[in-house]
């Protein structure tokens, strides 16, 4: 015996402890089951599926051939997109706000597109006088069949409605200014029918700025102002807490004076 013995002794005691036997591995080799690789056993965590990007006619991968009519814009030597959504006699401008873009608004566009009327949403052209860009959109609305026109802008967007309306050979319908940055003095002699809506805590559209603005627009038809809770800007008001209140008064005000 001596030491070979020992030696034979300790490796049985170890293929003992491990389940196999001296000399022999019954079966083969046992080999685990392979688990996926950052899943410590568990079953695998389902991976999301990105959203293709459009590769046909689109504006910010948002807007597509299937959500409306796609056209080309050129002003001042830049071409940028619009899309007409919808069919009716009344016609919707949107105008965003600093820094947006037509998503954001796509979910009031398709409440008013569910009521019967037609929205342009369009990327807005980055030159001078940029109200002229609203100026425009109205009037290809017009030239589409709207017998209507009502312009809606968000932040800046609003300030523009306000500036178009004054500029277009036709009196819109109604303007409605969205967390607008509409100044005091600029509503003098707006006659239109006049609604704005922002939110109590927005810094972005203080709301005594905008209740001066109000205070100021004796001349129109019918002005509106609907305060929300929370600091919701602009497009941001279609789709937080408030936006089922938000979406209800903007169309509700749009039927009111279209119908």
């Amino acid at each position: 015996m001596g030491r070979h013995a020992l030696g034979l002794g300790a490796l049985a005691l170890l293929l003992a402890a491990c389940g196999g036997t001296a000399g022999s591995q019954a079966g083969g080799p046992t080999t685990p089951s392979p688990v996926p690789a950052g899943t410590s056993g568990t079953a695998p965590t389902p991976v999301a599926t990105p959203t293709p990007t459009p590769t046909g006619a689109n504006i910010d991968g948002c807007v597509t051939e299937k959500t409306g009519k796609i056209f080309d814009y050129k002003r001042g030597g830049t071409t940028t997109k619009g899309v007409i959504m919808g069919k009716g006699p009344v016609g919707v401008v949107v105008s965003y706000e600093h820094q947006g873009s037509v998503c954001g608004w796509l979910p009031l566009a398709d409440r008013l597109v569910a009521a019967g009327h037609r929205v342009l949403l369009f990327d807005r052209n980055n030159t001078a006088a940029p109200e002229e860009d609203t100026v425009a959109m109205a009037q290809r609305l017009r030239k589409a069949g709207a017998t209507k026109v009502v312009l809606v802008g968000g932040s800046m967007g609003g300030r523009l409605s306000l500036l178009a309306a004054g500029k277009l050979d036709f009196p819109v319908a109604a303007l409605i200014s969205v967390s607008g940055t509409i100044q005091p003095g600029e509503v003098d002699d707006l006659r239109a029918p006049f609604l704005q809506v922002t939110g109590d805590a927005d810094p972005d559209a203080p709301v005594d700025m905008l209740q001066i603005v109000y205070n100021e627009a004796v001349k129109s038809a019918d002005r509106q102002m609907l305060v929300l809770p929370g600091q919701a800007h602009a497009s941001e008001l279609f789709t937080g807490d408030q936006g089922e209140k938000a979406l209800r008064a903007v169309t509700s005000f749009v039927e009111k004076h279209t119908g």
